[in-house]
């Protein structure tokens, strides 16, 4: 099902990002970290390993993080919760 929500703060952004960069590895798409920081679908590989400019402004996430470990820090501390309410997502009442 999609859905769209308008993003108006800067932390809805981050966590936005956060779920769509977990999106593989919680749908069990890609089996690990190592896996999804390489995956090549996900832009997650040119925030977190590439020093190139490509075709994302990499700078209006990566500002809110002092470091790149930071950054991987903040994206897999809530892989497991976002999995686990992926698959319990199912039980709500709508």
């Amino acid at each position: 099902m999609f859905k769209a929500v308008r993003i108006e703060t800067d932390e809805q952004f981050l966590h936005v990002a956060r779920y769509i960069h977990l999106n593989p590895f919680t749908s069990y798409v890609v089996k690990s970290f190592a896996d999804l920081e390489t995956w090549s679908w996900s832009s997650l590989f040119d925030y977190i390993k590439s020093d190139e400019r490509g075709i994302i402004d990499r700078e209006r996430l990566m500002d809110s993080f002092k470091t790149v470990e930071k950054f991987k820090k903040f994206i897999f501390d809530q892989a497991d919760y976002q999995r686990n309410l992926d698959d319990i997502k199912h039980l709500l009442l709508e």
